[in-house]
């Protein structure tokens, strides 16, 4: 599938794909789910809107608190319930120099660190959920074409963030140039053994698997400006080692 990722409205929308799919299956596996955060706060207002866009705002802790809070609130039915935030992200651009995963796995002072296990996130919405919430009640459910367990879940005072992006403009970037973090995706558990060990939840396999299915679809998004297509195509081949499904370029034009 065509995530159409090349700039910051294509990653939103696939965001939204995969929020259309996994919302009726965590309600059906007794979890309610109700919007919070940014698009609920200000509705239609779109003069404030406008203004939260600035760079400045990125000075602001109030506004950061606004824009970036957790998209979901979320309260599992039963005898033991528990209320706590959701926030569902994608990641589907790896690092795709061996040089630079080497150099931020010395940076994190990791025993090893795989292409694979390297996610990445929005930096400001990480501060928020780390500064502005309880970060044992902010659950992070992210969607991974590349890492082979496809789509990973964890409290965020259980993620081990190891890289930081300082500068509040990432021009590197496409779409929207947003200062990112990187997180540790290989410390993190598949959604459905997330779901078992922390509120019990059996999960129905086939629906689960539909859902992994339709994960493996996504391409994997090029870097605009650092990556050619040389150096993408050695990174695919050596992905494809673990992930199979992942498409070369030769796969996805026959998909078109």
């Amino acid at each position: 599938m065509d995530t159409n990722t090349t700039n910051n409205i294509g990653r939103m929308n696939l965001t939204k794909r995969l929020e259309e799919v996994l919302k009726p299956f965590l309600i059906k596996e007794g979890f309610l789910i109700e919007d919070f955060g940014y698009n609920v706060t200000l509705r239609n207002n779109s003069s404030m809107r406008t203004i939260l866009k600035k760079l400045i705002i990125k000075k602001s802790l109030t506004a950061l608190m606004v824009k970036f809070g957790p998209d979901f609130i979320c309260i599992k039915k039963g005898d033991k319930q528990e209320l706590f935030f959701l926030d569902i992200k994608t990641s589907i651009t790896p690092i795709f120099f061996d040089s630079y995963i080497e150099k931020l796995r010395n940076m994190a002072k990791l025993s090893k660190l795989s292409r694979e296990d390297i996610g990445e996130i929005e930096r400001e919405a990480w501060d928020s959920y780390n500064n502005f919430y309880p970060r044992n009640n902010v659950i992070i459910i992210i969607a991974c074409p590349y890492n082979p367990n496809l789509i990973l879940a964890e409290r965020i005072n259980n993620i081990l963030c190891f890289y930081r992006f300082e500068k509040d403009t990432n021009i590197e970037a496409g779409g929207s140039r947003t200062p990112h973090v990187n997180i540790h995706l290989g410390k993190m558990r598949r959604l459905d053994v997330f779901l078992k060990e922390e509120f019990g939840v059996e999960v129905h396999s086939s629906e689960f698997n539909e859902i992994l299915e339709f994960v493996k679809m996504w391409d994997i998004n090029k870097s605009m400006r650092r990556v050619n297509w040389k150096q993408y195509d050695n990174a695919i081949k050596k992905l494809k080692q673990t992930c199979p499904w992942i498409k070369d370029r030769t796969e996805r034009k026959l998909n078109l």
